[in-house]
């Protein structure tokens, strides 16, 4: 829901096939712009260059990226037989360590847009390639164009704006016309030559061009640079080439989305690349998703860019909504117990406590009867806010269970350091959780019931108290016509996703038949019409039609365990705003609102992470939602590096279903032990476990029903084997 007055356009950090760029302070990692707050000064300028290839001008095609998931998008083009390939990237110069602790923020980041020409032909042909230059602030119209035949410096005041680069002077020659840079090349038969544009994202003086051609970075340096910033984290080796891209990808979209303040001390976890900032209401999803996929460093420098925009009163904004500071303690307290770093919460403690007490002085706002004595419906709820772009003021199970949430997992956190006055908020927790209860039972008990597609009746289900039927009925064509978002993305069912209501209840049943039944199969915000989702509502079901990844159905499945239903829920959704080209997610269908959106990619590595490891209470449970497909004979399922509560694990399910065994290794966690580990391993044929062994012992503590085998913990490695 992305449409507000309070966001503000951003610069970009991908090339687009122009190789538009945007110099930042940093482009390899999280940049170094944070909107309106941020502190770093370095300047910035656009500079766009448009290719044309040949004496006809061709435009560049065919747009992928490299290796499948890299930041280098490749495009091509071609003249009578001449294949010009350009592959556009940022890198640190000569290769260069950061100078901090942070493993990705680099002063000194310089961009390459790189033309191979190949003459694959039996003649020796010619061809020319045009770079247009432009800049904003007028700068071209006062650059100077200079230099020898191998580096051509674009300048002004002084200053290197870029420099055209020939590996091959003889065979790649460079002109100069209006505000273009004509490379003509003769090539001979079978023949290739090179050219390449630099941007140096720092101060170069005229005449030190050359440095900044000889520290250049190399696709191979690009490649090394990304696989050791994800090299820590959970690794995901799946038989699907393409949704392993996009996991990788999603990953790298949210470190370059990313801007950064104090040269990398704290992280500003941008909702998407192009618009929006780091919106407090959005924000938090890309810190859990990076959290769980084990990049703990960038969760905690994001928590801290939200920790210090802690206001005087002791709630958190950035001028959107009200929605951010539950978020945040909910956020945080999954970080402690993902990594239980003592030392980091007990310097943060005091705000942290200090943000919690504040919720609960809101809620003392509403504990007042009404004149007859009674506690009205809205009693010991915080205050009404907004939640996204919807401007109405409201009593939302939405918003109050954010708050909650947060509020309970700061207690606990506090709690587990010993930090006085922990026992306190978490008791002010549960009144919370007891009120949040009492106006919803209240609220549904005037709501209509409404009927399901087999013409059977439900208890209703609603989202905002005082409103007795759905926000569609309630406030007809508000928000653009999208309100119902408030029974779909943003509905109840949260509640039970935040661990408020119990996930395997009755209630929160009956909240996913309406959910499912009704709301998924309305026509959507700019696709799936309303008659297209009935005719096939397997496969366009399972998702909701406004914004996707606002609503966490996915994770009610994962907390009921429900596998089919997970699994349908977490495949159809992602087509719906996947950009095939580049591995990244719209916000809205048909490539409509924010582009490269990395509040949805958060919650997509939440959802996968649960496909993988979760836990359920003290359980913990390996590949719970792994689909029968990855499962044919041959196939390989691995994780490795997986964060969990207990601590990392491994795994690693081999299928020879042929010979009509599936294999397992495991190498458990250590930090802490759970009650139990729980494997499930999933047949493709659906047939049912006859036995099971263990370290090459027999083990008859399974379910061939649910297809689970529990084990006992161990800290030394777990061999199992499932007989069909």
């Amino acid at each position: 829901m992305c449409i507000a007055p309070f966001r503000t356009t951003a610069p970009r950090c991908y090339p687009s096939p122009a190789t538009t760029s945007r110099l930042l302070s940093t482009a390899t990692g999280p940049s170094g712009r944070t909107g309106p707050a941020g502190s770093r000064q370095h300047p910035s300028y656009k500079f766009s260059i448009t290719p044309r290839f040949g004496a006809d001008g061709k435009t560049f095609e065919n747009r992928h990226l490299y290796g499948g998931w890299l930041p280098i998008p490749v495009v091509t083009a071609e003249d009578n037989g001449i294949i010009c390939r350009q592959r556009t990237f940022v890198a640190p110069h000569r290769g260069e360590r950061p100078p901090g602790p942070s493993p990705w923020w680099h002063p000194h980041p310089v961009f390459v847009a790189e033309f191979d020409l190949g003459n694959g032909g039996d003649e020796a042909a010619q061809t020319q390639l045009r770079l247009n230059f432009a800049t904003d602030k007028n700068l071209f119209e006062s650059a100077s164009v200079g230099g020898d035949e191998t580096n051509v410096p674009l300048s002004s005041d002084g200053r290197v704006l870029a420099v055209v680069h020939s590996d091959n002077p003889q065979a790649v020659r460079a002109r100069t016309e209006d505000s273009a840079i004509i490379l003509s090349a003769s090539l001979p038969a079978h023949a290739t030559a090179r050219a390449r544009v630099y941007i140096p994202g720092w101060d170069v003086k005229v005449g030190d061009e050359a440095t900044v051609c000889a520290g250049a970075p190399s696709i191979d340096t690009v490649e090394g640079y990304w696989l050791s910033l994800l090299g820590p984290s959970m690794q995901v080796d799946i038989p699907d080439r393409l949704l392993s891209d996009v996991i990788r990808a999603s990953q790298v979209y949210c470190f370059m989305n990313a801007r950064n303040e104090g040269e990398g001390a704290r992280i500003a976890p941008w909702i998407g690349a192009d618009r929006y900032g780091p919106l407090e209401s959005e924000g938090h999803s890309i810190v859990a998703g990076m959290d769980l996929f084990g990049h703990h460093d960038f969760a905690r420098r994001a928590l801290e860019f939200y920790i210090k925009r802690y206001n005087a009163q002791g709630y958190l904004t950035t001028g959107y909504t009200m929605m951010g500071t539950g978020q945040h303690l909910w956020a945080l307290g999954e970080h402690f117990g993902l990594t239980h770093d003592t030392e980091w919460l007990r310097a943060k403690a005091p705000e942290v406590a200090r943000v919690a007490e504040w919720i609960a002085d809101q809620r003392r706002k509403t504990e007042v009867l009404d004149a007859f004595g009674n506690q009205p419906p809205e009693y010991g709820l915080v205050p009404p806010g907004v939640i996204a772009d919807w401007h109405r003021y409201a009593y939302r199970y939405y918003m109050e269970g954010y708050y909650c949430a947060g509020l309970r997992a700061a207690a606990r956190a506090l709690d587990a350091i010993g930090h006085e006055g922990a026992e306190a908020l978490a008791a002010e927790s549960e009144r919370f959780l007891a009120a949040v209860q009492r106006a919803y039972d209240w609220t549904q008990a005037r709501t209509p019931a409404p009927a399901l597609s087999d013409g059977s009746f439900i208890p209703g289900v609603p989202s905002m108290v005082y409103t007795f039927g759905t926000c569609e009925e309630q406030f007809p064509g508000e928000d653009w016509g999208r309100s119902w978002a408030g029974d779909a993305d943003t509905g109840t069912h949260h509640l039970a996703a935040l661990g408020l209501l119990d996930a395997e209840s009755a209630e929160v049943e009956r909240m996913a038949q309406i959910l499912e039944d009704y709301w998924f199969l309305r026509a959507g915000l700019g696709d799936y019409p309303e008659e297209k989702n009935h005719a096939d509502w397997f496969n366009l079901g399972g998702f909701s039609k406004i914004q996707p990844y606002y609503c966490r159905l996915n994770h009610v499945y994962a907390l009921r365990d429900d596998v089919k239903p997970f699994i349908r829920s977490y495949f159809n959704a992602i087509p719906t705003l996947l950009n095939t080209e580049n591995r990244s997610l719209w916000e809205h269908f048909h490539n409509r609102g924010g582009w490269n959106k990395t509040h949805e990619t958060g919650w997509l590595l939440e959802q996968t992470r649960n496909m993988f490891v979760t836990e359920r209470g003290e359980e913990l449970w390996l590949a719970p939602f792994v689909t029968t497909h990855w499962m044919q004979d041959g196939m390989t399922v691995a994780i490795s590096n997986a964060p969990s509560r207990f601590g990392p694990l491994n795994y690693e399910i081999r299928s020879r279903v042929a010979e009509g065994v599936i294999d397992a290794g495991i190498k458990p966690p250590t930090r802490s032990t759970p009650k139990a580990i729980v494997l499930r391993l999933r047949h493709p044929e659906g047939k049912p476990m006859r036995a099971v062994t263990v370290n090459g012992k027999p083990h008859t503590d399974f379910d061939a029903e649910r297809e689970c085998i529990i084990l006992q913990p161990t800290t030394e490695p777990i061999m199992v084997r499932a007989e069909y």
